[in-house]
């Protein structure tokens, strides 16, 4: 199929413009060269007529013998480069021919014995339109020689070029369009080009094509090991235990996994397109979880935290543990990874095992280490609080009389009696034994004492026992209220203490505020 842009044709095309202005101005100067040379040659064949006849011109000069010069100038126009010739001495002795004298050479003539002496002149007229049509002549032959050498080298130079260069590389793209890159095909190289430029280039694309193949081979088990776990991932993905979501940091979700969908289906939460309407029906305080996951974001490129989730299908609270993080995309989009796990079961663990180890299992009411984190808690806030300081008297008798079982009883008894004429607000503590502490808001003194005395008078109601027996005990209550008696914990029990044993030692069953 012929290609008007392959290289022999384009390389053709090059050598004949070139050839053209090269020939042209080449030819132009050799045609004037040749021209010039045959003038000159046609000037000195006339120079050496002269010098041939000049002897025998002279004598016919000196003797002005007109027939021997008629015979001198018959001679010189048998020359057909001489078109007139003309002798003269002292007077015109012979003149034979035409034309205009003005282009005519005219040459002295000597005396035979006396070569100083000029004794006449011949003139010779040369055939010029003769002599340059045959000057030209000569020179358009040698002209159309050269364009003839020259397009004989043009085509001989073309005819190798396609031999030497284009017919080898029209080969070798034959091959090359036949080799699969990730086979072990090969070019072959060229005949007489093992070592020229073609060769090198075949060496070049064989070394690219063995490279290629290469590549291609890894690429194929690169390939391979990211189907692989690209596979493992889905798997992991799909079956993973957490509720997994995807989206763009706009809020586009763009991929969630099955627990996702088990997650809020059990929450009768339909799924939302947009992430952040979906946390806004999902969770509790929506737009404080954003903010707060958008600043551990922009601050560490990752968020974490526990929150609750709003349901309307079920009374208890579920809790959640969201971990988010972000990543970037080939073009510096950003992605939310964002993992849920439902904790719920795991908060509700921990509040039992807290509250276990807060609780008194006797009573019920806090025992002395969850007392002393409520009562704590309000000093941390600069809460004033009034501290009493509860000591039964009469217990251990009826204990030791009656069995443990009785005194369990009265212990009970009196926890129900607290709790009865305090606030809910109001923190009801077991302290150790048969002592009772009770947290409130911090009262003036006399309102303390009657509220003090009030309770007094309802832990020594009689209690009945199992067995029918009606059993009473006293109570002695020491308070202590900050700031006055005290800034810490430790000081207001210890002033409620002082206060307590100073009823005892007294007269027991009574109530009394702590010494300032």
């Amino acid at each position: 199929m012929f290609n008007k842009h392959s290289l022999i044709l384009r390389l053709a095309i090059a050598l004949v413009l070139t050839s053209l202005i090269v020939g042209v101005i080449a030819v132009k100067y050799y045609y004037r060269s040749v021209y010039q040379q045959e003038v000159e040659k046609a000037n000195l064949a006339i120079a050496q007529l002269h010098m041939t006849v000049s002897s025998t011109a002279s004598i016919a000069a000196y003797l002005q013998d007109e027939d021997l010069a008629i015979e001198v100038i018959s001679g010189l126009l048998k020359n057909d480069s001489i078109l007139a010739a003309q002798i003269q001495g002292t007077q015109p002795l012979a003149s034979q021919g035409e034309g205009d004298w003005q282009q005519a050479k005219t040459f002295t003539l000597y005396n035979p014995f006396f070569a100083n002496e000029a004794v006449g002149q011949m003139r010779l007229l040369p055939a010029w339109s003769m002599i340059e049509q045959r000057a030209r002549s000569i020179a358009q032959s040698s002209a159309q020689l050269l364009v003839f050498q020259t397009l004989a080298v043009l085509l001989t130079f073309t005819v190798l070029a396609y031999f030497i260069i284009t017919k080898p590389m029209t080969r070798l793209n034959t091959q090359l369009k036949g080799i699969t890159p990730s086979g072990d095909n090969r070019l072959h190289i060229p005949f007489a080009h093992n070592a020229s430029e073609i060769g090198e280039i075949t060496h070049s694309i064989n070394a690219m094509l063995a490279q290629t193949e290469r590549l291609f081979n890894q690429e194929r088990a690169l390939r391979s090991e990211v189907q692989k776990l690209e596979g493992r991932l889905r798997l992991l993905f799909e079956h993973a235990a957490s509720a997994m979501i995807l989206a763009r940091r706009e809020g586009n979700i763009i991929l969630y996994n099955a627990s996702t969908e088990r997650l809020f289906n059990r929450l009768g939460i339909p799924l939302e397109k947009d992430l952040y309407q979906l946390v806004a029906r999902t969770f509790n305080e929506p737009e404080k979880i954003i903010r707060s996951i958008r600043n551990s974001l922009d601050q560490h490129d990752i968020a974490t935290g526990e929150y609750q989730l709003c349901t309307d299908c079920q009374q208890d609270c579920i809790w959640a543990h969201i971990l988010v993080t972000r990543s970037y995309g080939k073009e510096q989009d950003t992605y939310l990874q964002i993992f849920i796990n439902d904790i719920t079961r795991h908060k509700k663990m921990v509040a039992e095992l807290n509250e276990a180890a807060t609780t008194d299992r006797l009573t019920g009411l806090f025992n002395r280490l969850g007392g002393e984190q409520a009562a704590q808690q309000r000093l941390d806030n600069d809460q004033d609080i009034t501290l009493m300081l509860i000591d039964l008297d009469g217990f251990k008798p009826i204990n030791d009389v009656y069995g443990h079982d009785a005194g369990d009883d009265i212990l009970c008894h009196v926890a129900t009696q607290l709790q009865h004429h305090v606030r809910k607000e109001d923190v009801c503590i077991r302290w150790g034994g048969d002592e009772f502490v009770i947290i409130l808001d911090a009262l003036e003194q006399t309102p303390a004492l009657h509220l003090a005395d009030k309770l007094r008078e309802a832990l020594s109601q009689a209690t009945r026992l199992d067995n029918g027996e009606q059993v009473s005990v006293g109570a002695s209550i020491g308070i202590a209220t900050s700031p006055e008696h005290g800034t810490t914990l430790q000081d207001l029990v210890i002033a409620a203490d002082q206060a307590m044993y100073k009823v005892k030692n007294q007269q027991k069953n009574a109530v009394a505020m702590a010494d300032i």
